[in-house]
Formats: structure tokens, sequence, C-alpha cells
């Protein structure tokens, strides 16, 4: 168990089957996955690696890097599905082991095992290690730098060999210092999340490890005991005043060398902001800054609000399994920083992460369970500690609470037995199939009650981490590969590329409805069009013409539309009700014949 090579071979592993498993099985989902992909795909056409174009246009939403890494697994896969998410896999493994090393560095190597196997079985980090976006990629780099900076901190004495149980480098640490190379390394690891993601990259970890320095180089508070809630609020004031006085926080701020911050920073991703500035006359930097970083921040975009408290339910859902240990544990780890425990320094770590990602993310405007993800490892670091303590004390929780988790699990089953059958009818032509995965958490939660109730920890801890496993790879390997049937943009696309014209490009368009994954499976650009008039010109201009738009839209354009133009294809909309329609004219006889029924592109309709 102790074992470093073996145990991060074991959660590679285990991450790596859980993360490949049918990873190209399902087309591209709207709306991330397909524009980040058709994006990197139109940097590859045009040979551009400097400036990301969508549709034809500058796109101004993320940086290069992620990109970049698409292209190269383009390069080798072809431009597919795999290839769009592959890196997101590799990173996620990367992620998985990165968390390893951090609990076996700030806890003990148990821990570390434990949190690198949470991590990689929660639902929220599978979804990213499975998507075409750059959240694992974010995740990977925030979470590197985390590991640089506690291991340019742990004391050298014990890095050599295997750490025991109690001695890992971080337990009991009292100086945190790193030099001025460990530093340049650790900012140079966000300015990779700055090329990922923007700002958040570097500014959110150095927040981490400043609230981190703030608390541990503050000097002990003469605490008022006995004065209730009075009390309370008068020790945490008095707390946070010298927490945040103005010399205690520029001598921090000080110490973590900001002048090489900024030319870390400025030399990883520096020369592409510059270039990508000049290349369009500052138009990128405009909509990247002023609308996607800002905007974002101040306004809720894409209708993506919700309260201040939303992450509590976003994490509560993402973090599953796992979280249904979340009360247990935080009431453990509260009375260890009290006693002033050997592992506190990392528990303040652990702490500051949290308050860092999900305290400014609760406070923005535009709000996606995604934002916190990479803050998910230092919750696997939690529940690691957690649960290395209760293995070795079977009493630590008593059986009313393991009797709550169990039932909170099996709650989670009947609500996905019940809920999922139904999205199926009203959105599925009626297919009830989805409802048996909600029997992975009715079985584990059997299974994990009889193991607690006898005291068999160690069972109990598998059992959950084996429904993590399990329920992943059901919903996200096989499940979605099962209800991409019945995606519409793709099918579509395939018609149109089925029965073009010999010789001819077909021009294609939509009316107030528009898919990135269109633009993707047709190959080429999608217009736009908003009025009825433009759609006359578009098809009048052009005998191979084709239209994408709802049945509710061709509604108002029947009347106006050329008497050969008709509906070629249409499909009931992917989890929405209604229909889309393709227009376009009749095929004529001799052009290319479409798939046969049973392709991949082939579908209930």
């Amino acid at each position: 168990m102790l074992n470093s090579a073996r145990n991060q071979a074991l959660l590679a592993a285990i991450a790596a089957a859980m993360f490949f498993a049918n990873l190209g099985g399902a087309h591209l989902w709207d709306v991330d996955e397909a524009i980040f992909s058709q994006a990197a795909k139109e940097m590859l056409v045009r040979g551009d690696y400097v400036v990301p174009y969508f549709n034809g246009e500058v796109f101004p939403d993320k940086p290069a890097l992620m990109y970049w890494f698409m292209i190269g697994a383009y390069k080798v896969f072809g431009p597919t599905e795999f290839a769009a998410r592959f890196w997101s896999a590799v990173f996620g493994i990367g992620s998985v082991l990165l968390t390893y090393r951090l609990g076996r560095l700030m806890f003990s190597p148990v821990v570390g095992i434990w949190s690198g196997l949470i991590l990689a079985s929660c639902v929220s980090f599978n979804i990213i290690a499975r998507a075409a976006t750059p959240d694992s990629f974010l995740v990977f780099f925030s979470t590197l730098a985390m590991l640089l900076f506690v291991s340019s901190t742990a004391k050298a004495r014990a890095l050599s060999g295997e750490p025991n149980e109690r001695n890992a480098p971080w337990v009991g640490q009292t100086r945190f210092e790193p030099s001025w190379l460990s530093y340049a390394l650790i900012y140079a690891a966000m300015g990779c999340g700055v090329l990922t993601k923007g700002p958040i990259g570097v500014v959110l970890p150095t927040a981490v490890i400043g609230l981190f320095l703030l608390m541990v180089r503050a000097e002990p508070v003469e605490l008022v005991v006995g004065a209730g809630w009075r009390g309370a609020v008068r020790n945490t004031f008095r707390y946070l005043t010298q927490l945040f006085s103005p010399l205690h926080f520029l001598r921090t701020v000080w110490s973590m060398r900001p002048l090489t911050a900024i030319a870390a920073v400025l030399a990883v991703a520096g020369p592409w902001y510059a270039l990508v500035g000049v290349e369009t006359d500052g138009q990128w930097l405009a909509g990247f800054f002023g609308v996607h970083n800002f905007g974002r921040f101040l306004n809720a975009m894409e209708n993506h609000r919700g309260p201040i408290v939303y992450y509590v339910g976003a994490i509560a859902v993402g973090f599953f399994p796992w979280s249904v240990l979340s009360i247990p544990c935080f009431m453990h780890i509260k009375n260890q920083v009290a006693e002033k425990h050997p592992w506190r320094p990392g528990y303040l770590l652990i702490a500051s992460w949290l308050a860092v990602w999900v305290g400014f993310f609760s406070l923005a405007g535009t709000k996606l369970p995604s934002y916190v993800v990479p803050a998910y490892p230092a919750l696997a670091l939690a529940c690691g500690c957690f649960v290395e303590s209760w293995l070795r004390n079977p009493l630590l929780v008593s059986r009313v609470w393991t009797r709550l988790v169990w039932s909170t699990v099996a709650l989670a089953g009947v609500g996905l037995a019940v809920a999922l059958p139904i999205v199926a009818h009203v959105f599925l032509n009626g297919d009830w199939t989805l409802g048996t995965v909600g029997l992975i958490p009715l079985l584990a939660a059997v299974v994990g009650w009889r193991m607690s109730e006898q005291r068999r920890v160690q069972g109990a801890m598998v059992t959950l981490a084996t429904l993590g496993v399990t329920l992943a790879v059901a919903l996200f390997g096989v499940g979605a590969a099962y209800v991409d049937r019945y995606q519409d943009s793709p099918a579509l696309a395939a018609h149109i590329v089925d029965h073009k014209l010999p010789g001819q490009e077909p021009s294609i368009a939509s009316f107030r409805y528009f898919r990135p994954s269109f633009v993707f499976y047709t190959n080429q650009p999608v217009a736009k069009l908003e009025s009825p008039a433009a759609v006359q010109s578009f098809f009048a201009n052009d005998p191979n013409a084709y239209l994408l738009t709802t049945e509710a839209q061709f509604e108002i354009l029947r009347s106006d539309l050329p008497a050969d133009v008709t509906v070629v294809e249409s499909r009931r909309r992917f989890l929405r009700s209604g229909k889309i329609v393709l227009l376009g004219r009749a095929v004529p006889a001799g052009t290319t014949a479409a798939k046969p029924a049973g392709s991949r592109d082939s579908a209930p309709r």
C-alpha cells in the first residue's frame, strides 16, 4: 500500500480505464465541445496557430493552449471526437496523479492513494476528463502549481525514501518559504493556466497560496471564551482583522515574489497574447478580456445564473458519491484543526483552496458547475484524510451517520431510477432503459450498509469507490453513447454530406437556430440568417442550398419560400420539445445515397 510507484500505476490504470472508456463513442455535445473542437479544426485547416477562429470568424472565447493540443491529436488520429477529447483524458489522469502526490507529501501515502481514487471517481471530474473543453487542462495546471508549492516547502529530510504514515514531509511543517527558482516554476505552471483559460489561471492559484500563507504566518489571537454567538463573532472579527492587517498582508505578498510572478507568467503566456493582439488589431483581446472574463464575472451570460449558494448544490451532485461523506468529514477536520493536529498545515491549504475557488465563483454573475472543478482536488484531499482516519479508528463515525450516508446513496439510486425514465419518456421517444443505472447506487447502498454495520470500514469505502467508478463508466462510457443516437445536428449534417450534388459544395445556413456541432459535422461555415428576406435571397442564389431551422420558424418562412424548397429531413430536438427541420431542394437522381439504417448517424426520429 505504501509503494509510491505501484500506487501511481494503479491510479493511472483506473483513471485511464474510466476516462478512455468509449471516449469517442458519442458525437460532440453542443455547445462547448463542438465549438472548441471546431475552432481547433479551423486553426489546423488555416495553418494559423495564433488566432482562434470559429465558423470563419475570430473566436475570442479561450486562449490557444487547448487548441494546440487538439491540433496535435487531430494530426495523429484525424479530426474525430476521440482526438478532440484525447488530451482532456490525459490531463485528467495527470491531475489524479498530482492529487496523489499532494496527499502523500501533505499527509500520508494512504491519504494520497485514497485522494487520487476519490478524485478519479466523482461525477463532475469524469465529465471534464471526457470533454473537449479547457477545464481538464486548467485543473491540471492549477493542481501542479499547488504541488510545486508543497514540494518546495516540504522538509528535505523526509523527501528521501517512503515517508511513513505519520511522517509525510508536510506533517508539523512550520516554515513555508519557497526559493526564487521554486516560485518561478510555480508561476510558470500558472502561466500555462493563463494560456488555457485566461487570468484566473494565475489569479486564483496565487490567491490560494497567499491566503494559506496569511493564515500560517498570523500570530495567535486571544479568543473570547464562553460568550455564545457574540463571542464567536468577536473572535472571527479579531482573527480577520489580524489576518488582513495592512503590514501583515503586504509582507506576505512581497514574500511571494510578485515580480517573479509577473516575469514567469509573461514568459510563458505573454508571447502568444502579444501575437494574437497584433494579428487581430486588438479584436481578440478586447473580446476575451472585456466579454468573456469581466463580462462573465459581472453578468450572467447565456442565462447561466444562480444564487450565491449555487455551488453547494453543484458540489453535492458533482462530487457524488463522495459528497455523502461531507458532513462527518467536515466535523472531523474541524476538530483536528482546533486540536492543532500535525496535519493542520495541510488542512489550512485545503481550506484556502476551497475558499478561493468556491468563494470567487459564488460572487460571479455567470455560474456553471464546471467553474469550481479546479477545487475538486482539495475536496478529494479532505475526503482522503477523513477516510484514512476512519480506517485507523472504525469507531470514529457513529452508526447514525453511516446509516444516513448509505440512505443518501440509496435515495440517489431511486432518484436516477425514477428521473432517467421520465426524461427518456419526454425527450427520447419513451426509451426507458436508462433507468437501470439507478440499480448501481441501490446495490452499493445495500452492500455498504451491511459493511458499515459490521464496522468493516475498508470494505465500505471500497464499495463507495466501486460505486463511483461503475457509475461513471455506466453514465459516460455507455449511457452517453446510447443517448447519442438521439442527437439531431450530426444526423442532419450527414444528410447534407450524403446528398450533395456531385462536384459541388452546398451552401449552408441557419435561421434563428444555430448549433456549433452543425459546423463541425458539415465541415464548412454555416451562415446565420435572421430575416425571411435573407432566407429568400439565400435560396435564390444557390440551387444547392440547405437551411437549418426549427419547426416553429419554418411555419414563419413557409409562405415565402421558393416552390421547390421543402423539408428534406427532420429530427426531434435533442432533449428539447419540438423538431429541427432541414430545408432544401429535392435531391436529383444519381446523387450519393444516404447512409443505411443502423449506421452511426442513423437514429430514431
